[in-house]
Parts: C-alpha cells; sequence; structure tokens
C-alpha cells in the first residue's frame, strides 16, 4: 500500500528480519514513524497485525477482512502521525493504539456491509488503557438503542465515551480535556461504560 509515495506495510508483504531490532521503546519507534522509516512500520506490523488477524476471526470475520481492515487502520495511523493528531503517549503503547484503529475499520465495516443481523457497538471493560483485553456485546436491535440511551447520560459521561470510543482519545488527553486527573478519566470512564451497558440490559 502506497501513501503520498510512502510504503505503507500490509498483510501479504515480506518483513524483513527482526524489523525491531531498532527500536527498543515506543519512543523510538514513533520517532521512526514520524521520520517515514519504513522499518518502523515494519515493527508495528510484526506487533500488531498477527493478534489482529486472531480478533476478527474469533469475531466471525475472515482473514480477508482483518487484511483489508488492517491495511485501512494502518493507513489512518499513518496520516494521524504525520499530521499530529496522534501523539505519543505514556500510557497507551503504539501497537494497542493501532490495534483500536484497525478495529474501528473492521467494526464499521461488518456494519455497513450487514454482515451480521444485528449491529455490533464495542464496550471495553478493562481499567487499565494499554490491555487490549475487551468484549464485543452483539445487540438485538440496532446502534440507534445505543444513542438513545447515551442520551439518557450525564453530560460528562456522553462526553467521555465520545471522546474515547468514537474520537480515539487516550485517557491521559481525556484527563487534560475534562480537567481530570488520570487516574479520574480511568474511573468515569470505566463507570460510564458499566452505566450504558446496565441501561442497555435494563438494570439500571
Amino acid at each position: 500500500m502506497y501513501i503520498e509515495g510512502k510504503s505503507v506495510y500490509s498483510a501479504n508483504m515480506l518483513l524483513p528480519h527482526n524489523p525491531c531490532t531498532a527500536f527498543s521503546t515506543d519512543e523510538l519507534l514513533y520517532a521512526g514513524l514520524k521520520n517515514n522509516d519504513d522499518r518502523a512500520y515494519a515493527c508495528l506490523y510484526a506487533q500488531t497485525f498477527r493478534s489482529f488477524a486472531h480478533y476478527v476471526q474469533t469475531n466471525r470475520g475472515s482473514m480477508e477482512q482483518a487484511q483489508d481492515a488492517f491495511q485501512q487502520g494502518i493507513a489512518e495511523f499513518y496520516v494521524a502521525v504525520k499530521s499530529g493528531r496522534y501523539q505519543l503517549s505514556p500510557t497507551a503503547r503504539l501497537k494497542n493504539v493501532l490495534f483500536e484503529f484497525c478495529k474501528r475499520k473492521w467494526i464499521n465495516e461488518v456494519q455497513s456491509a450487514h454482515h451480521r443481523r444485528t449491529q455490533v457497538v464495542e464496550v471495553f471493560v478493562d481499567q487499565k488503557e494499554d490491555d487490549v483485553s475487551d468484549e464485543l456485546i452483539t445487540f438485538s436491535e440496532n446502534v440507534g438503542k445505543v444513542n438513545q440511551l447515551l442520551k439518557r447520560m450525564g453530560e460528562n459521561c456522553q462526553r467521555v465515551i465520545d471522546l474515547f470510543y468514537l474520537q480515539g482519545k487516550p485517557l491521559a488527553e481525556i484527563a487534560q480535556i475534562m480537567n481530570y486527573t488520570p487516574q479520574t478519566a480511568r474511573t468515569k470512564r470505566y463507570e460510564c461504560t458499566e452505566q450504558l451497558k446496565r441501561m442497555f440490559w435494563g438494570k439500571g
């Protein structure tokens, strides 16, 4: 895949041997991405694609879908890094950030192509941002119901959910935007997510 003349690694490309040798930390890896270092993108691919493909296939997707979503996700991530829209955060590993970019692409594709009879809404239940553990909750009604439930939540919860899940902002940035401490932002994200789940299932 090429973006503005830049080769971006995709699922069917051969990787150089030990692509992460030069990037022992995320700081070095981020600098490599900013400097258009092919090895940095190869390293990020090596760190991320296998787990992402497993995630897609575990959730009824195919390897082809995983490859397509990964290409779209890494292309969007490339633009975010180069434009400065994404800044390195000490609380989020780069491989996990790319994973989330790709995951959103795949979920959007599933919804738009009607690969399932029900709509899929992604809800994270972990309290650690750099822990990729998550669950997909498949609702019997469409996402419109969730949007209606969001309107019944407090303004702060609506904003936290929008910033984290829809805009993909790291908790450190959300803490600054909302004037929270990092721990408060993490706790608020968890509490609001749990509230939304209880409302959906009629338990709150």
